[in-house]
């Protein structure tokens, strides 16, 4: 009878997803779009209010700032372990987002030849690339982030049966491909108006 149960709980183990920093794979690709949309309904609402023009904001046409997404993500592997301190989680998050917003700045402008972001006319900016309200700001949505973006991504995934669950995050792949593909004929959105 004991060798039978051993049987069946090695089975639910090896059936049960792997989790890293507490989330699946199919998870995170919730997050990512998650953070993802919400980056850019951040950006399209900061233009919208300060120049009153409605921008599509990111390198992507769709509904999307990537940089959010891979953020975000970094944000909840590195720092979903200090959960139980939101100063933490605050500071850490500063550093960990400064860093990657400093680092695809660069990539972007010499990769793509782009330049999304600048800082220049910001107090305590490095660069142009970064600065130190933008950088206050990060260290907020880190906080946002781990207790309430990833939650809130995770839960809606967590709702849906298995099957509508792994759709839907394959029609959200797909059409991040599909964007991805008509960057890479079209050209890389200029963040133009909608």
């Amino acid at each position: 009878m004991e060798p039978c149960m051993e049987e069946q709980n090695r089975n639910d183990v090896e059936n049960e997803p792997r989790k890293l920093s507490g989330y699946s794979f199919l998870e995170y690709i919730y997050i990512f779009f998650f953070f993802g949309i919400a980056g850019w309904i951040w950006e399209c609402s900061l233009y919208l209010i300060r120049d009153h023009v409605l921008v599509n904001r990111g390198t992507k046409y769709g509904p999307w700032v990537p940089i959010y997404g891979y953020g975000g993500i970094l944000v909840i592997l590195f720092l979903n372990r200090f959960r139980h301190s939101k100063l933490r989680v605050f500071f850490y998050g500063i550093i960990i987002s400064t860093c990657f917003e400093y680092l695809t700045s660069v990539l972007l402008q010499y990769g793509l030849g782009v330049v999304y972001w600048d800082y220049s006319d910001d107090f305590l900016n490095l660069n142009g690339r970064i600065s130190l309200v933008s950088s206050l700001a990060f260290g907020v949505f880190s906080l946002l982030g781990i207790y309430l973006f990833a939650p809130a991504a995770t839960g809606i995934a967590r709702r849906l049966k298995p099957k509508p669950r792994r759709i839907v995050a394959i029609v959200l792949c797909s059409l991040y491909c599909l964007d991805i593909l008509a960057c890479a004929i079209f050209g890389f959105n200029s963040a133009s108006k909608l």
